[in-house]
């Protein structure tokens, strides 16, 4: 099994969310990416930010952490996502321009994120909120076995 430790931002401008996906796929996700080995959380987020798309982040406060698992080419995967508030500066009136080639970013209205396929699918209630709650999330894609 593969284990993917990410940080993600929640990046938003009035009632505009700003999200990813990999060219050509449906899926789409919140920008961020990979915590490396000594690395905190929000270092990662600004790092990964900053790599992918020249995004000066503000990594803000702890939102809280959503699980998911999912197979890719037949082999099990499972990710557990830290999620934080990101100031930026930036405008949904512009677009945000990937400096990766196989990555592209946009922003949707907040309200119309059961359209854009985000995953986890357990953001897509914490996304559609008009502010994000004080008290710490927690999502999973995963079902619940017990007893």
């Amino acid at each position: 099994m593969a284990f993917h430790y990410v940080a993600r931002g929640v990046i938003r401008d009035g009632d505009h969310i700003l999200l990813v996906r990999a060219i050509g796929d449906t899926m789409t996700f919140l920008p961020g990416g990979h915590i490396e080995f000594g690395e905190s959380a929000p270092v990662a987020l600004a790092r990964e930010l900053f790599e992918e798309a020249s995004i000066n982040a503000d990594v803000g406060r702890f939102i809280g952490a959503a699980e998911n698992e999912w197979f890719l080419d037949g082999q099990p995967q499972a990710e557990i996502n830290l999620l934080f508030e990101v100031e930026t500066g930036l405008s949904y009136l512009e677009p945000v321009v990937s400096n990766e080639a196989h990555l592209e970013f946009f922003w949707v209205p907040c309200k119309e994120i059961e359209q854009w396929n985000l995953f986890p699918e357990s953001l897509r209630a914490l996304v559609n909120q008009e502010q994000i709650p004080k008290q710490a999330f927690w999502g999973s894609g995963i079902p619940d076995k017990s007893v």
